[in-house]
């Protein structure tokens, strides 16, 4: 049965440091916090009266003095925080050292270019032909386009069964697949509608050039304007497996899904190459 309520458990990792502790002052009740944050902050006041009496600044004016004990605390409040995935503040400073070079926020992807940095940031090996797709990690996988149920618009019942559903399979799927959902906004597909186009232009019965012409007109507005102007959201589903038989089991635990039942997976397409490309090209390529 569907909860009322979801949330993020908590992580296997979780130490003893991650433990909250509930304060309370004068009657008032202190939101709990982390023993990481206590500490954190412990060392921080420790270390601020340690450089104003032990370094140079113990000689400093007082309004100085003041100036600094004012930024250091503001300092240790901000990256003493909790953010939303459970760390410190602190934590992120590392990556944005790193992020601040304009050169580390520019990455050059010409073909004469070094292919070192983009690889970093993709880490895919090669896209067979097949859709297979290798990792530099050693994982393989494959791209499915999902077609799924879920709406802002569906009935509390069908929210209901849509959500059993989902906590369903993810209590049978095999841990040594990792499950990507990608979800981009991207031109309308219209190659069903260009195909079905050039069908009816090699079944024409006599040469006509105003049917021609107005065939041609057709395929420009599609190609060019629905296909280009307007928009639409797709998903997609990648399959990262250790190796090719686990990744054969998600396969397997995926398919069965989509041809018992509608609610989580409405349609599942599995993807070529051409088209693994143009989605990671979507990711990665933005829009031109």
């Amino acid at each position: 049965m569907a909860k009322n309520i979801y949330k993020i458990p908590a992580s296997l990792s979780r130490s003893f440091l991650d433990h909250e502790i509930a304060l309370s002052s004068g009657g008032w009740q202190v939101k709990p916090l982390p023993i990481k944050v206590l500490l954190f902050w412990a060392i921080s006041i420790f270390t601020m009266f340690w450089v104003l009496s032990s370094t140079f600044l113990k000689s400093a004016d007082f309004w100085i003095l003041a100036l600094v004990v004012i930024w250091w605390l503001f300092a240790t409040a901000f990256f003493g925080r909790y953010s939303k995935t459970k760390e410190l503040k602190i934590s992120s400073l590392p990556a944005l050292v790193n992020y601040v070079p304009p050169a580390s926020r520019r990455v050059v992807t010409r073909k004469s270019s070094d292919p070192s940095p983009f690889y970093a940031i993709v880490g895919v090996d090669k896209v067979e032909e097949s859709g297979f797709i290798t990792w530099g990690d050693g994982s393989v996988g494959q791209a499915y386009l999902v077609v799924g149920s879920a709406s802002a618009l569906v009935f509390a019942k069908d929210k209901i069964s849509i959500l059993d559903r989902v906590d369903a399979f993810y209590r049978k799927v095999d841990t040594t697949a990792e499950f990507i959902w990608i979800t981009t906004k991207e031109p309308q597909r219209v190659y069903r509608q260009l195909a079905n186009l050039e069908m009816r232009n090699r079944h024409m019965e006599a040469p006509d050039a105003e049917l021609s012409e107005l065939m041609e007109e057709q395929y420009a507005i599609l190609k060019n304007y629905v296909g280009g102007s307007f928009t639409s959201i797709h998903q997609y589903l990648v399959i990262k497996a250790d190796n090719l038989e686990a990744l054969r089991r998600a396969h397997t635990v995926v398919r069965a899904e989509a041809e018992e039942s509608s609610l989580m997976i409405k349609q599942l397409t599995m993807l070529d190459a051409p088209d693994g490309l143009e989605m990671l090209s979507a990711i990665y390529a933005g829009a031109n």
